[in-house]
């Protein structure tokens, strides 16, 4: 993966923010972080509406949105946990858009280094 030094664009900072969701919300699974620290760093309708504000991904939005949600379904244990395992799908399956071209560009690392050896 590269991160850049500037972003270039909203796509940089939407797939740096999306990264670090991702973390939030498999910390939550693995009971690392409690919901009111997740709560403090990415899951609030203030970070949603920040968001909207900045332009960024409805996708993303809809993220945290769901994500706010996670205090609600926090007593019934089941649901909590299937909501987690289906925002950190989502996730991933965002990322995967945002660092196509950065795999493109190992892969093509890879075959120069291949092919200078």
């Amino acid at each position: 993966m590269i991160i850049p030094k500037e972003f270039e664009g909203l796509q940089d900072l939407e797939a740096m923010l999306l990264t670090s969701m991702l973390g939030t919300f498999e910390a939550l699974k693995e009971d690392l972080i409690s919901i009111q620290q997740a709560e403090s760093y990415w899951l609030s309708d203030f970070t949603a509406e920040l968001f909207e504000e900045m332009k960024l991904s409805q996708e993303i939005i809809a993220l945290i949105q769901e994500g706010v949600q996670l205090k609600d379904l926090q007593q019934f244990s089941q649901l909590y946990y299937e909501k987690l395992d289906n925002l950190i799908s989502s996730s991933k399956q965002l990322i995967a858009r945002y660092y196509t071209e950065y795999d493109d560009f190992s892969k093509n690392d890879i075959e120069i280094t291949s092919i200078l050896n």
